[in-house]
Order: C-alpha cells, then sequence, then structure tokens
C-alpha cells in the first residue's frame, strides 16, 4: 500500500484545505481539551431522552457545517520510519492470518487461492471503509479508493502468499 500512496495520486483527491488553517488550528485548540475524536455540531448522548435538544441537533445536522475530527491539541510526531514501521507489523499480522487461512482452504489451484487472498483481505477492509463512509460520511470517492488498492495490494500479495505456503508445504498449486 506504500507504494500506492506514493505512486498514485488518488489517495490525495479528497483532502481539502481550509482557507486559512491558522484560525482553523486556533479555533480547535481553544475548543478542544483532550485528545480524541469530535463532531461538529456537539452531539450529547443525553440528548436521546431530550426530544427538542434531538431536534436542535438534527436542525444543526441539516444546516452544516458538520465536521468529524480527530484532535491532538499537543499535535502529532510526523515521523514517517515509526509509522512505517507499525504499518509493516499491521501488514505482517494480516498477511500471517491470511497465510494461515490460505493454507487451510480446500481450494488447490493458484488462481483460486490468490482471489482467496484478495477477497479475505479486501472483505476485512471492506466493511469500515463503507461504515465510515455511511456513518460519518467519508467521501465515497475516499472509500472506494481505500477498498480497490486493498484489493489490488492483497491480489498481488495473496499471489506471493500461495507461492510461499506451497514452497513450504512442498507442494505447488496449480494454474
Amino acid at each position: 500500500m506504500m507504494v500506492s500512496w506514493i505512486a498514485l495520486p488518488w489517495h490525495f483527491s479528497d483532502f481539502q484545505q481550509f482557507k486559512n488553517d491558522t484560525v482553523v488550528s486556533e479555533a480547535i485548540r481553544s475548543q478542544s481539551q483532550d485528545s480524541g475524536l469530535y463532531m461538529v455540531p456537539n452531539f450529547d448522548p443525553k440528548s436521546h431522552e431530550d426530544e427538542s435538544k434531538m431536534e436542535e441537533f438534527h436542525a444543526a445536522m441539516q444546516t452544516g457545517p458538520y465536521a468529524f475530527m480527530i484532535v491532538k491539541p499537543e499535535g502529532v510526531s510526523p515521523s514517517m520510519g515509526s509509522m512505517m514501521a507499525i504499518g509493516f507489523l499491521l501488514n505482517f499480522i494480516t498477511a500471517f492470518l491470511l497465510m494461515w487461512l490460505v493454507s487451510s482452504c480446500s481450494i488447490t489451484n493458484l488462481t483460486g487461492r490468490t482471489i482467496f487472498v484478495a477477497v479475505a483481505g479486501t472483505v476485512g477492509a471492506l466493511y469500515p471503509h463503507v461504515s465510515n463512509w455511511n456513518w460519518w460520511f467519508f467521501p465515497a470517492f475516499y472509500c472506494a479508493v481505500g477498498v480497490i488498492d486493498l484489493l489490488i495490494t492483497w491480489s498481488l500479495a495473496g499471489y506471493v502468499m500461495v507461492k510461499v505456503s506451497d514452497k513450504i508445504a512442498g507442494s505447488s498449486s496449480e494454474a
């Protein structure tokens, strides 16, 4: 996936810029106390019991603006090294689990086993992308690119994993 983020511009197509991010940053810093998820308009779960507060919230949602944000008032370290290391570890764990799945399945041909890994890997990521689109209004193109990217990633990885799995098992998948 890292190659996709570096080589393909499609991951950045949904990222917009504020007219003045300094003003927005100062507003967020002055209004947020802790790191966490924030939503504008603000939603208080206790409002479910108060019909007038729910009506106010729904009206505010409809008139906008709407924002769903991860806020870190203290900032974050832009260290690509540590993020890439964690990403590699997460991918390794996922690949290990998919390798276990493919070695346990009864599909014997190379194409079928590769498709199995591609579908299993994509399905694991499909739900969060679609759920974020549905519940938090993430842009559809952003979610579609995420799913397509994972389909490509796990298709290529699946082919390699099947070949490695066959070598370890001492057999070979038929094409």
